[in-house]
């Protein structure tokens, strides 16, 4: 089992999308690629899943359809796009860069 899988069962029994998960001696738990094992997680550790606020803004050309979406969550460590590239729907070449 990875970090991710357990994420999500967290968030389904919280029926919250946006959380975090932080061990005991707080460390964020934030690649959702991790094994549970690589986390250094055991078998009764004790977890705290901390409810995010999230935050959109857009971007939305006059007369035109067209435009561009940012979330971030307030303690997360990522802000993803989404939209039309031009109006900053893709920031792959950016991701680095993006940071609270």
């Amino acid at each position: 089992p990875k970090v991710g899988d357990l994420k999500i069962l967290v968030q389904k029994s919280f029926n919250q999308r946006f959380l975090m998960l932080v061990t005991a001696d707080g460390r964020i738990l934030g690649d959702p690629c991790q094994s549970l094992v690589d986390a250094q997680l055991k078998d009764k550790d004790c977890l705290t899943a901390v409810a995010l606020q999230a935050n959109v803004a857009a971007t939305m050309p006059s007369l035109s359809l067209r435009g561009a979406f940012a979330l971030w969550c307030c303690g997360g460590r990522k802000i993803i796009t989404w939209g039309h590239p031009g109006y900053g729907g893709d920031s792959s070449a950016v991701q680095d860069q993006l940071r609270n």
